[in-house]
């Protein structure tokens, strides 16, 4: 990914925690342990990648940005909550409720949502793109349909699993590439186009975190492996196996890809593609 985008981010990050007017610990303090813990920060570089082929520049999405990041990490910390997937490792340190405790734990979560909208409250159209791929239409109807994600899934299991993870996973990254390119002014055109090819984008992300957490370790991949096997959940590599689950992932990644054909500038979009299909954590 370009790391000119992820600098920028960290920056913009920083000068808005440290203006932040309110600061109430303990709660404040989560806030901080989860938004700075690093990460790939693939949502604000979406962001910015979406402005930038809509023809506006990164500072257009310096708001989405920040917003689709700070719902990731809420979304993060709420899925680590012992009354989801009961997690006690992220990005190679304890979860905000291991850390700080549950009840801490879900009002820092609820501190990011609300931040998130602070920060695209000005972006009129985008931020409600936002809200709605966020909301029960998108990330939390994914949460919601993978509470009920098990091995007794049956025949419907693949098709099911399609659908939890392009709501779970693809709909923020939705947010952030359409999102930011809303604000840089895109037309309706691209905006579908954009979609579409996150909604790959997310899938693949997925089925690749399904196989690393089957082949990988804590100490590489930073949390915790094999959660969703002991929680009981369907994951591709459980359903299909390894090898099919690589292959789909190749054959969404190529469909993603080709969303794109005939958009102009589209060429860093493609690479990402590439890079995240191919990533070992």
């Amino acid at each position: 990914m370009n790391k000119s985008y992820k600098e920028r981010f960290e920056r913009i990050l920083e000068e808005y925690l440290n203006a932040y007017p309110v600061k109430l610990s303990p709660v404040w303090d989560a806030v901080v342990y989860a938004v700075t813990a690093g990460g790939k920060r693939v949502r604000p570089t979406l962001a910015y990648m979406g402005a930038k082929i809509a023809g506006g520049d990164c500072e257009k999405a310096d708001k989405v940005a920040l917003g689709v990041e700070f719902i990731h990490n809420y979304s993060l910390i709420h899925d680590d909550l012992p009354c989801m997937d009961n997690d006690d490792l992220r990005r190679g340190r304890p979860t905000v409720h291991k850390a700080f405790g549950e009840g801490t734990a879900v009002l820092a979560g609820d501190a990011l949502l609300n931040m998130a909208f602070e920060c695209v409250s000005g972006e009129g159209k985008a931020a409600k793109y936002i809200a709605v791929q966020s909301g029960m239409r998108g990330m939390v109807g994914g949460q919601c349909l993978d509470l009920a994600n098990s091995s007794n899934a049956g025949v419907e299991g693949e098709s099911r699993l399609d659908e939890i993870n392009s709501l779970k996973t693809s709909a923020l990254f939705k947010a952030s590439l359409a999102g930011g390119a809303i604000a840089g002014g895109a037309d309706d055109k691209l905006v579908t186009a954009l979609e579409e090819y996150a909604d790959c984008l997310g899938k693949v992300f997925q089925i690749v975190d399904d196989i690393l957490d089957a082949q990988s370790s804590a100490e590489v991949l930073g949390k915790s492996v094999g959660q969703d096997v002991k929680n009981g959940k369907v994951t591709y590599v459980s359903l299909l196996g390894l090898d099919k689950a690589k292959e789909k992932a190749k054959a969404i990644n190529e469909a993603g890809k080709a969303a794109l054909a005939g958009i102009s500038g589209a060429e860093e979009l493609l690479t990402l593609a590439d890079s995240l299909l191919s990533r070992v954590k």
